[in-house]
């Protein structure tokens, strides 16, 4: 007759040590569960049984309950997902007891008359306190070993020497270092016991559900469970017993056929226990432990946001990243987010742009900047990326689009790159020592100024304005390529009106700063980057709203601006 038992940790954890193995020699723990253990807490359980029962139990029920016990075979079915955790070491209590009394100092009275050429050896012998009285000469000494010392001096003191500033001790306790060595099993993850005998009957059964309906811990008594019998829906095993060790193995205690209740009863100090390699009436027999799946990340991608056309990223760092490198961050933010998509538009974590289908190409051409056939997109409907600062420091990277909300696949790209560390240093060997954390923002947190639709006369630059155009010409000025001709003609570009009366003004000293270089550029100059960018201040002839960005690589982070007096 087979018996299927369902065990339960609802702590989630399960701490048992391996018969004379010292915790600290056994990182592992035991698992799977000892049979023998289960059987020693089952008997123990009708003895519980025996005290609560109105009428008196026979003991020779327990005598056939515990050859039922030790004459089954074992199987079971281990959680695969059980791991071994971390030891945990702590003090415990061993013992309570009193200090002795602590005395401060000691005093006695000699018959020596008070001397002055006594007080330097006195001084030195440890003496604190000199003083001639009608009995004598008054010693006082606060160290035990000084008696001994101002007694050779002076002589045998006429009384004992006497303790002065007696403390009454206190209570203290002695301690044992503890390992555990714990497993962690998920609380709906339960062992199934799997055990077959011909000696199991029905009343006997009975006699085995109530003793386990009383088992509250196996193993440490922190070890809280739950078991009981099951009878339908159960798995098959996956851990055997065998006699012999294999690769892989690990020991088992089990109890013998022929082991009694005296055996099972016994105490871990009994005389015929300490010293034997196993307890009487057991032996050791060898699991080879379930294996392990394997292990998968599981991404949590928050809720797709409706109409979505800001995400908002906090930088985190180490080491600040510099304002002259905002062009390296987006742009490698923005290279992740396209590796992102093209993995989650074909499924191929190996994709790129050149290799995949036009269809594709043409899905994500709001996201590129470009179309299917690599042309470049007009009205400045693609997705930008601008880093926010403060302080002359990026504290936010932004990812905007005003031409069309991200959809799921674009706003799911954008948080799986974000997952990812990002190098803000130039290219070379310390790419990968210079690296900011992004950490998406909610909705909760409102828009920078001049992204949350406000109007404002004045702008000034949150991040340099890289003129796109070069003023000079075989060192001559060109007036047509002026730093307020350029502002006005991109201004009208982007579709402001009166834009000849918009004033700009320099608010900052010039500071070089890295650009944008496509790629197919990139091996045409030795410094990526390498241009002055200005701090400037537009002032418009009526209220404008935002995002203004303008100048060489603005959908990179160059050229933002925000209403003055905005932070």
């Amino acid at each position: 007759m087979q018996l299927v038992l369902q065990q339960e940790f609802p702590l989630g954890r399960f701490h048992a040590t391996p018969w004379r193995v010292n915790p600290f020699d056994d990182p592992h723990g035991e698992w799977p569960p000892s049979p023998w253990r289960l059987v020693r807490s089952i008997v123990a359980r009708w003895y519980q049984w025996a005290r609560e029962a109105e009428s008196d139990l026979e003991v020779d029920e327990l005598d056939r309950l515990v050859a039922a016990l030790c004459a089954s075979k074992y199987r079971f079915h281990l959680p695969v997902h059980a791991r071994k955790g971390s030891p945990t070491r702590q003090y415990h209590p061993t013992e309570f007891g009193m200090d002795a009394p602590n005395f401060k100092a000691y005093e006695a009275i000699f018959a020596a008359p008070a001397g002055n050429e006594l007080n330097g050896e006195m001084e030195k012998a440890g003496a604190t306190d000199l003083r001639v009285m009608a009995a004598g000469l008054v010693v006082r000494v606060k160290k035990a070993k000084s008696k001994a010392k101002v007694s050779q001096i002076l002589g045998t003191p006429l009384e004992d020497w006497r303790g002065l500033f007696s403390d009454s001790g206190f209570r203290g306790y002695g301690t044992s270092l503890a390992q555990d060595n714990y497993w962690c099993v998920a609380p709906d993850e339960p062992v199934w016991w799997f055990l077959e005998s011909d000696q199991w009957a029905d009343p006997l059964v009975s006699v085995l559900d109530r003793c386990l309906e009383r088992v509250t811990y196996l193993g440490r008594a922190e070890t809280l469970t739950r078991i009981r019998r099951v009878f339908d829906k159960t798995p098959d095993p996956n851990c055997v017993l065998s006699e012999r060790r294999g690769s892989g193995s690990v020991p088992v205690l089990t109890p013998r056929a022929d082991a009694t209740r005296v055996d099972v009863e016994r105490v871990t100090d009994d005389p015929e226990a300490v010293k034997r390699p196993v307890p009487p009436g057991t032996c050791t027999m060898y699991a080879v432990r379930p294996a392990r799946p394997s292990a998968h990340e599981r991404r949590e991608t928050p809720l797709v946001r409706r109409d979505c056309r800001l995400l908002q990223f906090a930088i985190g760092w180490n080491v600040a990243p510099e304002a002259r490198a905002i062009v390296r961050l987006t742009a490698r933010f923005r290279g992740a987010v396209l590796r992102e998509l093209l993995r989650i538009k074909t499924g191929d974590p190996t994709a790129t742009w050149s290799r995949v289908e036009s269809s594709v190409r043409e899905t994500m051409a709001d996201m590129v900047g470009k179309d299917a056939e690599g042309k470049p997109l007009v009205g400045h409907r693609h997705t930008e990326f601008f880093a926010w600062c403060e302080d002359g420091v990026p504290t936010r990277l932004l990812a905007w689009r005003s031409a069309r909300p991200f959809d799921e696949h674009e706003q799911e790209a954008i948080l799986r790159a974000a997952s990812r560390d990002v190098s803000w240093a130039a290219a070379g060997p310390d790419t990968d020592a210079w690296k900011a954390r992004l950490i998406p923002l909610d909705r909760a947190v409102p828009p920078p100024a001049g992204f949350d639709g406000a109007h404002a006369r004045c702008w000034e630059s949150v991040t340099p304005y890289v003129p796109p155009r070069h003023h000079l010409r075989g060192r001559k000025v060109r007036d047509s390529e002026s730093l307020i001709a350029q502002v006005r003609r991109e201004l009208r570009q982007r579709g402001f009106g009166d834009v000849e009366r918009v004033e700009v003004e320099s608010i900052g000293e010039a500071d070089w700063v890295a650009v944008h270089v496509p790629r197919r550029q990139a091996n045409q100059r030795a410094f990526l980057g390498g241009r002055r960018g200005q701090s400037i201040c537009l002032t418009f002839p009526e209220p404008v709203a935002g995002p203004v960005r303008l100048g060489h690589s603005s959908s990179f982070g160059l050229g933002l601006f925000r209403p003055r007096g905005e932070v």
